[in-house]
């Protein structure tokens, strides 16, 4: 399945007559060297636009105007990085290299409180973008090669959730919920122009994609029965010795979404409500109907001999099925960055059992999901 990606249509660098125009002195052959001097054209945004389904508020779903349907958490700021084109080093002039734009109610415009404004000449550039904004990004080797590096990423191996209802503190609604919560996890964004630009050649256009990968938890119990109708899943833990990664201050490639540094193996990752937790779906006849019940955002790794398993609110913990020796029985997964693994976790009399998985780009958003059985 292809990666999904977030299009951001016609993110534009466009010459405004209106702006104000920068002068930089040129060395020999540059263009303009007549009286030496060259002017420059800002870079702005003309629009960015995402297709865009329900997810989280802490994982991006779009962008402006905050008020669309379904798009609970829109991009309201991206980061630009331009680097020169055919050396590998940040864009030459003014010492300026770096942009963030923020959304104003109907444009995006520079926010100048990050940076100063930055304009394009004659040195031809690549653009870089990526989120959140606020980010440390700088030029750093990679294999022989210089590329434009977020530093500072962390991913937590224990992360907590929030279902919310619209920000009016309501408890949370499987029917109205749209916006989620990670709690203190960011979703790391990265992508880069298609077109190389310069002052005559502004218009760029721009891939945003996930860094980390999805995984979201449906629990059911078995053959439509509602004896735990009444139960509340506290917590969700995820084992494999070695089997994960987390980040304390990692850096992330932007030419590429690779993570790098920083990366440690843990031997479990976890996933609690904070707030008002959700129920075991019972009676469910279409398991793409039941209810998330929890969510988090990981490193892509690829491992076997995962197992997992559950606790309600009664403090009883459901593992997986017990093979022959009575271990809990595994599996495996191969997590890629951009996709969203959702799995059914099915409560049989045996034990938890994964009944189907379910990979989607995030954009699709849609679908039965894996099935496991627990006890």
């Amino acid at each position: 399945m292809k990666q999904f990606l977030y299009n951001l249509s016609l993110i534009a660098l466009i010459l405004l007559c209106s702006c104000t125009e920068a002068e930089t002195s040129l060395g020999t052959g540059h263009e303009g060297e007549g009286d030496n001097t060259e002017e420059g054209v800002p870079l702005s945004v003309k629009n960015l636009g995402l297709s865009v389904e329900v997810e989280s508020r802490s994982i991006v779903t779009g962008v402006p105007p905050v008020a669309t349907p379904g798009n609970p958490n829109p991009l309201q700021t991206v980061g630009l990085f331009v680097t020169q084109d055919k050396n590998g080093i940040t864009y030459p002039y003014d010492g300026n290299y770096r942009q963030v734009f923020k959304y104003n109610v109907s444009a995006w415009e520079p926010d100048l409180d990050f940076y100063p404004m930055l304009y394009l000449f004659s040195e031809k550039g690549t653009v870089y973008a990526y989120s959140p904004s606020e980010k440390s990004v700088s030029l750093a080797s990679e294999n022989g090669t210089k590329v434009p590096v977020m530093s500072s990423v962390s991913v937590k191996d224990k992360q907590s959730f929030i279902f919310s209802d619209g920000g009016t503190g309501a408890p949370g609604d499987v029917a109205t919920d749209v916006q989620w919560e990670l709690d203190g996890q960011e979703d790391y964004l990265y992508g880069k122009g298609t077109a190389i630009v310069d002052r005559w050649h502004p218009q760029v256009s721009l891939t945003l994609s996930h860094a980390l990968a999805k995984v979201s938890f449906r629990i059911i119990e078995s053959n439509s029965g509602s004896a735990l109708s009444e139960s509340y899943v506290m917590s969700l833990v995820l084992k494999g010795t070695g089997a994960f990664k987390k980040a304390s201050s990692a850096k992330l490639n932007l030419e590429t979404g690779e993570l790098s540094g920083s990366l440690t193996a843990v031997d479990q990752l976890s996933f609690i409500p904070v707030g008002e937790p959700r129920k075991v779906a019972t009676n469910v006849v279409d398991r793409s109907k039941a209810p998330i019940q929890a969510f988090g955002l990981a490193i892509p790794v690829t491992a076997t001999g995962v197992t997992l398993e559950f606790t309600d609110d009664a403090k009883r913990v459901f593992t997986m099925k017990p093979q022959n020796d009575g271990s809990p029985t595994t599996f495996n997964i191969n997590w890629e960055k951009g996709k969203n693994y959702i799995y059914n976790i099915e409560i049989q009399p045996q034990g938890i059992v994964i009944t189907d998985l379910q990979v989607t780009d995030w954009i699709a958003g849609n679908g039965n999901g894996e099935d496991i059985p627990v006890e």
